[in-house]
């Protein structure tokens, strides 16, 4: 399993009730097991639509759980600045944080978030030249 988390994660988290889902982009910093990063979602409430809510993330992995708080930068909410908490399970590949997420006391849901495999593209390049030959030229 690889357990760094840097990098950019795309995800969804679930509302409650009748609520639709919301996608979200994070960006992600693992300091040796410390996590902490930015999220960028869309504002729901913005008029006109398509505004987006900036949050930062601050919290920390240990071996397969993950677990990170995100708190909304005020200026973009309108006010409505709660933490919201995140406990998930990475992937044994490394791409997927999966789990629940719960502002205290209020409402909580679901949520995935995912990457792209890492390729080691030097390495199958390596590879190729090895099994064929050095190119011409």
């Amino acid at each position: 399993m690889s357990g760094d988390l840097s990098g950019k994660w795309s995800g969804i988290f679930n509302y409650p009730h009748t609520n639709p889902p919301t996608a979200f982009e994070a960006d992600i910093a693992d300091l040796g097991g410390s996590i902490v990063g930015t999220i960028h979602e869309p504002d729901l409430y913005s008029v006109p639509p398509g505004a987006l809510i900036a949050a930062a993330i601050d919290g920390h992995r240990d071996g397969a759980k993950v677990a990170f708080s995100k708190f909304y930068d005020d200026r973009d909410t309108d006010g409505y600045g709660d933490m919201v908490v995140y406990a998930g399970v990475l992937s044994e590949d490394g791409c997927e944080i999966s789990g629940r997420w719960d502002i205290p006391g209020v409402w909580s849901g679901s949520f995935l978030m995912i990457r792209p495999a890492s390729e080691p593209v030097a390495a199958d390049a390596e590879a190729e030249v090895a099994k064929d030959g050095p190119l011409p030229g």
